[in-house]
């Protein structure tokens, strides 16, 4: 995946500091990701996400606020960008290819590939390109919503897309070994895997977790069969930890490459998008910024 020199903002004192590993993060916006009331981007200027920030985030500081940037993952993309790291968006009209030379977006070039919500489903090429990109390396973030958030009517929701590119893609049955079940729950969880010392997503640079808040999600079934790595890290509360449902957030590894997913965008969601939208606030809640920013170093292979 790649790797290069770059440069980062001092969280004490807003001056630049030369770093040696840089990921690079694509957030995806070709699969109805603005659809309806939807806002699952880091910037949509003008209602209309392009493939470069605006302003450039070579201006990002150490104070810079999350409102700089226009989308409900804006503060995602902020925190990645002080930390020197490069974030672009996939626009509506890209291409999610995995070995394409004619692609510069092409997801060879990156190390982490989110995507949130999606709310068009994926081409048999498409979810290709996706398992090849994790089986060869890469980093998946899989967000999903609850049963029947179909945001353009399209007859597909997140939940139902997720679960076509896991049954039907020509390479391999369940290869994260995780389902969305067509749930809906809202609630705090704090049901946190307990034998969670040395976890890198609960236990990681970026902060120690202790809940995960719901607001209209849905949960995962785990198969251990399709896939022996995969893991659950939080439950809906009252469920045992050995269960394999009732999961809302999992990690697994396929190939070379690592996949975690969380079945609700609210808890990512800074409450700042396109006019008209109506957002509210979670990534700054509960422990969220934990655990997504360790998700994010974990998928780059920084921890």
């Amino acid at each position: 995946m790649p790797e290069a020199s770059t440069q980062i903002v001092s969280p004490k004192s807003g001056t630049i500091a030369n770093a040696t590993v840089v990921k690079k993060f694509l957030f995806d916006a070709s699969q109805g990701e603005t659809a309806g009331n939807a806002d699952w981007v880091i910037d949509e200027d003008n209602s209309n996400p392009q493939r470069i920030p605006t302003p450039l985030q070579s201006t990002v500081t150490a104070t810079t606020a999350v409102t700089y940037w226009t989308g409900a993952l804006s503060s995602w993309g902020i925190a990645l960008a002080k930390k020197g790291h490069t974030v672009e968006t996939l626009p509506s009209n890209g291409l999610i290819t995995y070995g394409s030379t004619t692609n510069a977006q092409d997801l060879k070039n990156y190390d982490v590939f989110v995507v949130v919500e999606p709310n068009t489903p994926f081409t048999l090429a498409e979810k290709q390109a996706i398992i090849n990109f994790v089986n060869n390396g890469g980093g998946l973030f899989l967000g999903a919503n609850h049963d029947g958030s179909d945001r353009n009517s399209d007859g597909w929701d997140a939940p139902r897309i997720w679960n076509d590119l896991m049954s039907t893609n020509g390479i391999k049955v369940n290869p994260f070994g995780m389902t969305v079940e067509l749930t809906n729950i809202t609630q705090l969880s704090t049901n946190v895997l307990t034998a969670s010392t040395g976890n890198p997503l609960l236990r990681g640079t970026e902060g120690n977790v202790t809940n995960l808040d719901y607001h209209n999600g849905s949960t995962l079934t785990l198969n251990k069969t399709a896939n022996t790595t995969v893991q659950g890290l939080i439950w809906q509360n009252g469920t045992a930890q050995t269960s394999t449902t009732k999961v809302m957030c999992a990690t697994s590894i396929y190939g070379t490459g690592r996949v975690f997913a969380v079945t609700d965008s609210s808890p990512i969601d800074d409450g700042t998008g396109a006019p008209g939208n109506t957002l509210y606030v979670g990534w700054s809640l509960y422990t969220h910024i934990p655990l997504f920013m360790n998700a994010s170093m974990w998928l780059s292979k920084l921890q």
